[in-house]
Order: C-alpha cells, then structure tokens, then sequence
C-alpha cells in the first residue's frame, strides 16, 4: 500500500509539472500570437526617460488591425533596446536602429525585430548615434561626438568615419550630397553652433563647412530644396527663437521661413509644428514648398495634441501622426508614457493611440 501511494504521488507531481509546463507554453504561443509580423504601419521610437532610468523601446501601429503593439524590440529578443534609443530607419531587408546613452546600433529584421548584430560603439571615437539615413547600399549616421560614420548594409559593419563640427544632430541627403547639423547643443557654455557641413557622398569627404542660425538640430530635403530647422538658444529674445530657414546650395546663404520647432515632409509639403519652450503654445502648419503659401495643417484647433513630441506623415496614405507626452499637473509628464493622434490628409481627426516613454521619432513601414 505504501509503495502505491508512493507511486501515486509521483505520477500526480508529474502530472501537476506537465500541467503547468502546458500553462507556460500557452502563455507563450498567446504573448506570440499578440505581436505581429511587422508590414504597413507606423512605428514609434520611444526614447525612454535618462534622469529617471526609463529605458527606450518601439510601438508599432497596425494599419490592418488599428491596433498599438508595445515593446516590440523587448519582445522579439527578450532584452532591452536600452538606454536612450535616438533614430532608426527601415533600409531593405533590415531595421537600423541608433541607442545613444547605450552606444550601438541594433541591426534587426524589420518584419519580426529579431536581433541580426548588435554593432557596439563604445570605446570608439565616433559614438552616441543621432540620426540615420540610407542610399546606395550605405546607411549614414550622425554621431554626437562629432562624426558621420557609414555603415555597408551587406556586412553590417561600419566602414568609415568623417568628422565634422560639434554634435552632429538630424541629417538629410539632398541630391548627392550629405548635410550636417553641427548643433554644439552640449557646449552652451561656449555658446550653440552655427554651423552645418557637406558632405559629398562618393567619396565620403567634407566638401563645404558654412554658416547657419543659431543652434542647428535638423535638415530636411523636400519639393528639390533644402530646409535646416534652427532650435535658437531658448531665451526670451524673439530673433533666437526656433525657426525653420531655406538654404540655398549655391550660394549657401540662408532665408528665414517661419518659427517652428519639429517638421515633417510628404511631396512637396512640410508639416510643421511650433511648440517654442517660451510660451509652451503650439501651432499647427503646413508650408508648400513650390507655392511658398502656408495654411493650417488642423481642420479644427480643438483636435490638437497636449504638448507635442514629435510628427510624421505617411508617404503613401498622406495620413499626419502627431505624438505626444501626456499632462502631469499641468506639465508634460516625460516619465510617462505618451500617445499619439492620426488625421488625414486633410487634417481631420481620426483615431488615437498608445505610446511608450518619450515618442519623438516616427518612422513608416511600407509592407
């Protein structure tokens, strides 16, 4: 008898394990059968929060299901992405993703973000990734310690490095040539740049260094002209406010355009956003770069995000995503996790969804 009841709870202990290993396993398959195949959607790159050691990952919105996915990068390699990520890009088969506290660059596949390399920065000159864009088989990035380094997207390795000014920021092509953002935002002390940099892309060599406004932090390519967006140095002073300038690739001389502090592009159209840290008031705009006419980018003011973070608009669709932080006593909460609002190409609201910590960067996916 005894040896029965031995042997009858062993056969229940193993039947208990089986059970919950079975539980394990659908817990599993029902965490897998929530994150999907990344195709047509608009991805979010969540910064996190540094001062508060909130570590940065992405949301991905669904265009097929209308639905938000968070922590896909957590998710699909069952790490953190890590500290600060700062920029990513979508460059054939490959996700390109820039962490900047963390100092890599995330190689993954941009269907199912499962890691491919893991490119390690630190110890290098040429650290801190900003900003990143690709052509010719070749993904650029803007790194904060002063450099433009050139990643091969067959290798997965970083081939080259130039320098340029001081805390390179957001980065455009336009035509074959590379322009630079020379921000100096960690030297206020000395006072913002004012310059930006060429770079020609054959031969990956500084071509022309010239003089921008105050504080440079993004050039954008758009209707066959090159804008720089100049952050100013947050004072009260209204002639060093955020403002967005046309540059001429001639003569390099630049003209002011408006006031604004994040932009977008589709066509020939900038979205843009003026949120200045002076009076915390935002406006909505779009600008036609072949008209020079400006009209309001809203249908209705009411429709407006709390304290923007960032905007992007579908290339395809014409569809304007507008993230935001979400209000904490009457501030932006930028320990908290934000969202983000979608309107048509019209400007008329459509839907809302969720975000992580710090939603600054958007980017598409096309299929």
């Amino acid at each position: 008898m005894r040896k029965f009841r031995k042997w009858a709870n062993a056969m229940l202990a193993v039947a208990a394990v089986a059970s919950l290993t079975e539980c394990d396993d659908e817990k599993e398959n029902e965490l897998e059968d929530q994150v999907p195949a990344i195709t047509q959607g608009m991805l979010v790159l969540n910064n996190g929060n540094m001062g508060k050691n909130i570590e940065g990952d992405i949301t991905y919105y669904d265009y097929a299901t209308s639905k938000a996915y968070q922590d896909m990068f957590q998710q699909a390699n069952k790490r953190s992405l890590g500290n600060t990520p700062q920029c990513a890009i979508i460059y054939g088969s490959k996700m390109y993703i820039g962490v900047y506290k963390s100092e890599v660059v995330e190689v993954v596949d941009r269907h199912t973000m499962k890691s491919l390399k893991q490119i390690r920065l630190e110890g290098s000159e040429a650290t801190q990734p900003r900003s990143m864009v690709a052509k010719d088989g070749k993904v650029y990035i803007s790194m904060y310690t002063g450099y433009v380094s050139r990643l091969d997207t067959v290798s997965c390795d970083i081939d080259a490095s130039v320098k340029v000014g001081p805390n390179p920021d957001v980065i455009a092509i336009h035509g074959d040539k590379l322009y630079v953002p020379n921000s100096n935002g960690m030297g206020a002390e000395e006072g913002y740049g004012k310059t930006a940099t060429e770079i020609d892309l054959a031969s990956f060599t500084v071509t022309k260094t010239f003089d921008v406004a105050l504080n440079p932090t993004k050039f954008i390519s758009c209707g066959g002209n090159l804008y720089v967006l100049c952050m100013g140095d947050y004072s009260k002073d209204e002639k060093n406010f955020a403002a967005l300038y046309h540059v001429n690739t001639t003569s390099y001389a630049i003209e002011k355009v408006m006031n604004a502090t994040m932009m977008a592009s589709h066509d020939s159209k900038l979205y843009v956003i003026d949120f200045p840290f002076q009076t915390n008031i935002a406006t909505y705009s779009i600008y036609d770069t072949k008209t020079g006419k400006t009209a309001s980018l809203l249908k209705d003011s009411k429709d407006a995000v709390d304290a923007p973070a960032g905007i992007q608009v579908d290339p395809i669709t014409g569809d304007i995503f507008i993230t935001s932080y979400v209000m904490d006593g009457g501030k932006a909460g930028y320990a908290l996790p934000g969202y983000c609002k979608i309107y048509d190409r019209n400007g008329v609201y459509k839907s809302r969804f969720e975000t992580g910590v710090g939603p600054t960067f958007l980017f598409p996916s096309l299929n």
